[in-house]
């Protein structure tokens, strides 16, 4: 087949389709129907959306329930697919067995999460704020839980799931008497 042939067949080239799994999120192209996609048109990384969180879980859950040789491989992979939402998480040292709980943030550093001040306050009164993106937007922070089994064969059945959480180390209000880190 030539190039020009291969070209007039695919109809259309849709990125952040549906992938052959549930939860979807890859590339398809000229398929009619481009199956379920944790990225929709109305912006899965605005968290503030009802069903925003619900289409991450059923992302994750694509990953979950299956067995892994070494589930520190599928960590990657995770982490890549929560970055097209603008969330991450700090990982050393790969998934333990049993519950892991890693805090998220949003469009920040896993190191000092979200840090800036808003252009409408004056900083010399108010100073910068800190925290993970995600409790102004929500009025909570969440939590990525990450649940390795190890079953009879050796392997590990990994599980994964954001949930909400009262609070978040990266959150400098909800702690209080910490200190800036500036010198004043």
């Amino acid at each position: 087949m030539k190039f020009k042939q291969l070209i007039a067949n695919i109809q259309t080239l849709a990125e952040n389709s549906g992938e052959h799994s549930e939860g979807g999120g890859g590339l398809y192209a000229g398929q009619p129907n481009p199956g379920p996609s944790a990225l929709t048109d109305k912006g899965t990384f605005n968290l503030a959306l009802p069903r925003s969180i619900d289409a991450i879980n059923a992302l994750l859950y694509s990953f979950s329930n299956r067995d892994y040789i070494d589930p520190d491989g599928v960590m990657a992979v995770v982490k890549q697919k929560l970055n097209h939402f603008g969330l991450d998480f700090a990982c050393k040292g790969g998934f333990q067995d049993g519950e892991n709980s890693y805090e998220l943030v949003q469009y920040g550093s896993t190191q000092l999460g979200v840090y800036g001040q808003n252009p409408y306050d004056d900083v010399n009164i108010k100073g910068f704020s800190q925290g993970d993106g995600i409790k102004e937007k929500l009025g909570h922070s969440l939590s990525l839980i990450v649940n390795v089994e190890k079953m009879p064969s050796s392997l590990r059945k990994v599980s994964m799931m954001i949930v909400p959480t009262a609070t978040s180390s990266y959150n400098t209000s909800d702690m209080v008497g910490t200190d800036c880190g500036c010198e004043h």
